[in-house]
């Protein structure tokens, strides 16, 4: 082998020398071939780019597929998951082993207690927790981790160890009796495992009675319960935390899921060892349609000495025909998710002509967010993990998922799927358009794309050609199909321009808009307005409307992007381009965010993970910290667009009484020293502003967790 500077002149050897792979790791382990036994020797690089490790880390040579018959028993969360699990670990008899990331939900853990004192040897692997969760997080990691401790459960925190070759264990699995297996998406908290008719995630997880699959599984969790392995340790009583109490369980009592009874074939994933080339297969295997369903995909990141796998296998699939949709976690809509939304519509479908069709999941009463990370290809295999489609999942944790060939099964995950594609709500912007996905949905529109063939931004259209753009209907209540919505003869440009008028006009009573476009009478004196004013309004004295939706007359729109002057953050939009809420492009929103990331001003995205990133090395020290949260400054770029996007969502509401923006559980106002210390970066302002709006202290918690764990390693 020719490895860095060395000669490739060297005897015997060919082509250019071995590299470091792309990655910021260190500890790195070379393996020839798969590093399991077979030794391809071309004397070139191709002989150690299949697969890399780190020291420490697993190298697993089992077999990992599996074809058999038995009970498979889906679980669709919120609706499934909790009874099921408490009738399965109710049911034990000798052994149960469960590695989660995160276990808060105080039933499961009272049925793993039960289950030890009745005799059933119980394993526990949780994750150690990190310097950026929430204190609630740690505390109750902590607190149950030591509450089954007590119990005599054998309990081991995983990465407690300074350096080791994971970052987390992320995986939900478990077995039981060595003759059944679980597995999932979701974590062993209420959100992902709610009470019968609560609310909760969307979340997968699955139920397979089969004694070779248990087996499959426990070789591979052998590996994390070994305690000579240096990235695990005991759980002690010392780190009980200090006045924690458990939360009282609860007497569940509700239906659990049917099984399916029948053949099935089965391939385990497991990463860091085999899932990516795993995922890679799968996609390109597909020959007809792919199904997924995932709380994120990540564009930004490439494996080993070449590209992003898991897109190029998308792209790979797209152009050779496969129909894909793709449903993405809307509940903290951010730039990476925006960006592979539009990469699928806007990029791949709209200019590259592919069956290709993406959208941000909205939610309702019962279904709260997406935390799912499952595929379905071709009707018939189904993927049901905890994998997020990032590299810190598929390079850096340890993470399980399940592939499953049953038409039987696929169709069960396949109505799901659909119920979450079709689900409409009164806030959810998939193609950040600023018309509403149910508001286009309902008029014939594309929900998926703002730009329409040969004439641009379709907010900016007039569709009825009535006067007024795609937006201005939406915003004032109009039939965007119909010239004239209330069908009293006066066209709807006219119908806003006179409710305007009436707003300047001292001596007459204010016309809403709305009323003005919905009611055949909207200043109720009791005749037709078209009987008392014409159809043309004629006598009536009106200045033109304004077109982009803005509440007076007298304002104007410089640049024609459809939002007035003094609302546009953007005053000089090029002609033609697509602009959020705020008037901006995506370049020009970028330009803003790298311009205010440049100034000394305390409040941007880029300081806030500055703040961050400093207040970790600060609490743990060391390279070791570096390592996992220094970004290049393109990164911290990215993510300042995430904040804006993100501010944008909860400042601008829907303005129109046709659509109301979800109501949130918060009063406002409260920030305590106590807060803001559960939140390092953010100021006292930010947290107050995101309270005004009505979010909850714990919302922002979880926001700020999950962007600190999908950006800040």
């Amino acid at each position: 082998m020719v490895y860095g500077n060395g000669p490739v002149s060297t005897a015997g050897w060919s082509g250019i020398a071995l590299a470091e792979p792309l990655s910021s790791l260190d500890n790195l382990i070379y393996l020839r071939g798969t590093g399991c036994g077979d030794t391809p020797d071309t004397d070139t690089v191709v002989d150690w780019h299949e697969r890399w490790s780190r020291l420490g880390g697993s190298t697993f040579c089992f077999d990992t597929s599996i074809t058999s018959s038995g009970v498979i028993t889906p679980l669709v969360a919120p609706e499934y998951g909790l009874v099921d699990l408490l009738a399965w670990i109710d049911s034990a008899t000798t052994s149960l082993h469960v590695h989660v990331y995160l276990m808060h939900e105080a039933n499961l853990v009272q049925a793993l207690i039960n289950a030890q004192n009745r005799g059933v040897d119980v394993n526990v692997v949780l994750d150690y927790g990190d310097n950026w969760w929430p204190q609630y997080d740690l505390d109750t990691q902590r607190g149950m981790a030591t509450e089954l401790l007590a119990a005599g459960v054998d309990v081991k925190w995983f990465g407690d160890t300074g350096e080791n070759p994971y970052a987390y264990i992320h995986s939900k699995v478990a077995v039981k009796d060595e003759q059944s297996v679980w597995i999932g998406s979701g974590n062993w908290k209420p959100s992902s495992h709610p009470a019968p008719g609560e609310e909760g995630n969307r979340d997968w997880g699955v139920l397979v009675d089969d004694s070779g699959l248990a087996t499959m599984v426990l070789n591979h969790l052998a590996f994390d319960e070994n305690e000579a392995k240096g990235h695990v340790t005991p759980v002690v009583a010392s780190d009980a935390p200090a006045g924690w109490v458990m939360p009282t369980p609860e007497v569940i009592v509700g239906t659990t899921a049917t099984g399916i009874d029948g053949d099935f074939e089965a391939n385990l994933l497991v990463c860091p060892d085999n899932c990516i080339n795993e995922l890679v297969n799968m996609l390109d295997g597909a020959e007809e349609e792919i199904l997924l369903s995932l709380q994120y995909l990540d564009m930004d990141w490439s494996w080993g000495w070449g590209e992003n796998p898991i897109f190029a296998a998308l792209e790979d699939a797209a152009q050779r025909g496969v129909r894909l949709r793709l449903i993405l976690n809307g509940a903290y809509l951010d730039e990476d998710i925006q960006s592979a939304v539009d990469r699928f519509n806007e990029e791949w479908n709209f200019t590259m002509g592919y069956d290709v069709s993406s959208i941000v999941m909205s939610g309702n009463e019962q279904v709260t967010k997406l935390h799912n990370k499952g595929v379905i290809v071709d009707g018939e295999h189904v993927l049901v993990s905890s994998i997020n489609w990032g590299d810190s999942a598929l390079v850096r944790n340890r993470e399980m998922g399940l592939l499953l060939s049953s038409e039987a099964v696929a169709s069960v995950y396949i109505d799901s799927w659909h119920e979450d594609w079709n689900r409409l709500d009164n806030s959810t912007d998939t193609d950040q358009d600023r018309l509403l996905d149910k508001w286009e949905v309902e008029h014939g529109f594309i929900r998926t794309q703002r730009s329409v063939a040969g004439d641009g931004d379709e907010s900016l259209l007039d569709a009825d050609q009535d006067g007024l753009t795609n937006f201005a209907e939406q915003l004032h209540g109009g039939d965007p199909n119909n010239a004239d919505t209330d069908g009293d003869c006066i066209t709807d440009d006219l119908e806003v321009a006179w409710a305007q008028a009436t707003a300047l006009n001292a001596s007459a009573d204010d016309i809403d808009p709305f009323d003005a476009l919905t009611q055949w009478d909207a200043d109720g004196d009791g005749q037709n307005d078209s009987v008392v004013l014409g159809c043309d309004l004629a006598g009536v004295d009106i200045q033109p409307v304004d077109n982009s939706g803005g509440d007076t007359q007298t304002s104007t729109d410089d640049d024609e992007d459809g939002v007035l002057n003094e609302a546009d953050d953007c005053p000089n939009t090029p002609a033609g381009a697509a602009t959020d809420a705020k008037g901006c492009s995506s370049q020009q929103r970028a330009d803003l965010v790298e311009d205010s990331t440049e100034s000394t001003a305390g409040n941007s995205a880029q300081s806030f993970f500055l703040i961050l990133m400093i207040s970790a090395l600060i609490l743990s020290g060391g390279a070791y910290v570096i390592l996992r949260g220094m970004r290049s400054e393109a990164e911290d770029v990215k993510d300042a667009i995430s904040e804006a996007a993100f501010a944008d969502v909860v400042t601008t509401p829907v303005e129109t009484e046709g659509w109301q923006q979800p109501v949130l559980n918060a009063t406002g106002s409260g920030v305590t020293p106590a807060m803001l210390a559960q939140v390092p970066g953010w100021t006292a302002e930010m947290v107050e502003e995101y309270l005004k709006q009505g979010w909850t202290f714990d919302q922002l918690l979880t926001y700020y967790q999950e962007q600190v764990a999908q950006h800040g390693q």
